[in-house]
């Protein structure tokens, strides 16, 4: 298949498939979280002859019932083929949170809802954004929403190193001084703003340099593509101040 997809469009025609990065965001989620807010994470699931085979996690967002998640999926977009997908979240328990993604049970953590659609429904949307209402596991409608957005990959392997910092920011903290972080998005052509990295938390400082973050093309797309950089102070209640 890839030989006869690099032999079609080696002559302008169109390929087999294309390759898409599937990103993900949800808004007004249900809070299982006694003292403070869920901590979702989105799994992604591919439907085929009945069963389904599970393509991709996304990190866990603590403190948040309007996760805005980094990681992606990939997925190749066949275009004769109807390609159903599932996706499920789910509030992670507290004592997993040192465990790695893939090693979760998701057995032992607690069900927000999913919502089911196919590929070529958000392919085929004018931004390719598609969001879809939350249901639980018998079908009826739960509270909170769910959106993916898709985007033709970049195949080149470049990448750029940035180093960020910041001079005399703004004091959000009464006690302290504030505890800033950048959040880095891509601006797509359809000027959706698509997290693709964050900084650490740097303690205590106005004046923070970061560590050095690796953006492979793949990650910004085109050298043309704006860069959105946002400065947050941090809060362990998942409510970041936005600082500029």
């Amino acid at each position: 298949n890839e030989a006869l997809d690099h032999f079609l469009q080696g002559h302008g025609l169109r390929g087999l498939y294309t390759p898409l990065e599937l990103s993900f965001s949800a808004s007004k989620l249900r809070d299982m979280d006694a003292l403070s807010k869920s901590d979702p994470m989105l799994v992604v699931y591919t439907k085929m002859d009945g069963r389904l085979e599970e393509i991709g996690r996304t990190e866990v967002i603590l403190n948040s019932l309007e996760p805005l998640w980094i990681t992606k999926t990939m997925i190749n977009y066949q275009f004769e083929i109807v390609q159903p997908l599932v996706f499920r979240i789910y509030d992670i328990d507290t004592k997993y949170h040192n465990t790695p993604v893939k090693m979760l049970n998701l057995a032992q953590q607690d069900f927000l809802g999913e919502a089911f659609c196919n590929l070529s429904e958000i392919v085929t949307k004018f931004n390719h954004s598609l969001s879809l209402n939350l249901r639980n596991g018998s079908g009826h409608a739960l509270q909170g929403t769910m959106t993916v957005h898709a985007e033709e990959t970049a195949s080149s392997r470049m990448a750029v190193e940035m180093t960020f910092h910041c001079l005399n920011l703004d004091n959000k903290d009464t006690f302290s001084k504030s505890d800033p972080f950048l959040r880095v998005s891509r601006l797509s052509e359809s000027a959706v703003a698509i997290p693709i990295c964050k900084t650490e938390v740097i303690n205590n400082n106005l004046n923070p340099v970061w560590r050095p973050i690796t953006l492979t093309s793949q990650q910004y797309s085109s050298r043309d593509d704006p860069l959105l950089v946002e400065c947050f102070d941090f809060d362990a209640s998942g409510n970041h101040e936005l600082m500029g």
